[in-house]
């Protein structure tokens, strides 16, 4: 098989330089490791429970013009009335302070409709799933793949590639010539952002904390969730609180799955109230045990955001062939949703302005002009 283009990786970056270069009469194909692309941005059930990233904030522009350019609406996090503290011993109080996610938005139907919208304007020729990429060679017209499909080993040859995976796990990809060893060494080096963590919901039929006065936030030194919020979908399809669990890789292992959601449940109760043990359905997400995701290295959760902007020297082999976009490398909002749409938009201009196309297709402003 053979491209012009080669993007591994199926989240929004790579979809969306995809999408681009499609426009633009470039040949591309797109290789997901997954069954369903996305990457972290993962959104399911009738409660359009996010759970990967879940807002973004104004000021953010290339989110906000493909909301409207797909008529996908947003909607204000909920933060109207206190926020709940929980001290170690687990006694609950008053907290002086708004919620911390006042003023962020939320995409109202989960931010898995924007992925899956850029995705449906992939040709399905162009869009591969459950397509493993195991090593990467270079020839003198190109690169080799060497991918594991659904039906059985494939090589892919292409002029250019781009990985839009996290760099921790692109470090553990087999180059033939081998990647310089400070490459090698930033990569491995780099953190998937909130790939460590673990999200828990519990949905509901009412919102009894706003009817309590409470905007659904709570802070806890105790846990096992550390950072609860209000996660109701806009309208009237039910109701949630999310926590990130506080708790480090290693320890959810050792708990399971089961007696972490118990500790989670009671947890609510203590701060909430009984009604926040008549949930609806409970469920955990633990970004960690997802091997397209996290790596070994991957296991402690982030307690900052780190400083991110990829842009590794190649060295003469590489240097004219590969590129790395996913969200990590982008150099404002790295790690976040807007960081991978300019990852990804700033690639396919690059390549787009590199050679002369046939087919002139509609774009989304770049990371250059948003003209």
């Amino acid at each position: 098989m053979q491209t012009d283009i080669l993007i591994v990786g199926g989240g929004i970056s790579g979809l969306t330089a995809a999408w681009q270069l499609q426009n633009a009469g470039r040949k591309v194909c797109l290789i997901e490791a997954r069954d369903h692309v996305g990457g972290r941005i993962l959104t399911e059930g009738a409660s359009s429970c996010d759970l990967g990233p879940s807002w973004f904030w104004p000021g953010q522009p290339l989110i906000a013009s493909l909301l409207e350019k797909f008529g996908i609406p947003s909607f204000g996090q909920f933060a109207k009335g206190k926020v709940l503290w929980q001290d170690e011993q687990g006694q609950v109080q008053d907290y002086p302070m708004r919620s911390p996610m006042a003023g962020a938005l939320r995409i109202q139907v989960g931010a898995g409709a924007l992925t899956q919208r850029i995705a449906a304007e992939i040709s399905a020729e162009n869009l591969l799933r459950g397509h493993v990429l195991k090593g990467l060679q270079i020839q003198e017209d190109g690169v080799r793949a060497e991918v594991r499909s659904p039906e059985g080993e494939l090589e892919i040859l292409a002029k250019q590639l781009a990985l839009a995976i996290p760099p921790r796990l692109a470090g553990a990809i087999a180059y033939r010539p081998e990647l310089p060893d400070e490459t090698q060494q930033l990569l491995e080096s780099t953190p998937t952002w909130m790939a460590g963590h673990a999200k828990f919901f519990a949905l509901y039929d009412e919102p009894f904390w706003r009817e309590l006065g409470l905007c659904g936030t709570a802070m806890s030194r105790q846990g096992p969730l550390a950072e609860i919020h209000d996660a109701s979908p806009h309208g009237a399809d039910g109701y949630s609180l999310f926590g990130f669990v506080g708790l480090d890789a290693k320890t959810r292992a050792q708990l399971g799955e089961a007696e972490l959601i118990r500790m989670a449940s009671e947890q609510l109760v203590k701060i909430y109230g009984e009604k926040a043990g008549h949930y609806k359905e409970v469920f955990i997400k633990d970004w960690s045990t997802e091997s397209f995701t996290a790596g070994p290295r991957d296991q402690e959760p982030q307690r900052y955001h780190p400083r991110y902007g990829l842009n590794p020297a190649l060295g003469e082999a590489w240097a004219e062939r590969l590129k790395f976009i996913s969200s990590e490398s982008a150099f404002t909002n790295g790690g976040l949703i807007e960081g991978a749409l300019e990852a990804g938009l700033a690639y396919a201009k690059e390549m787009i302005d590199a050679e002369v196309f046939s087919g002139e297709g509609e774009r989304v402003p770049h990371t250059a002009s948003m003209d």
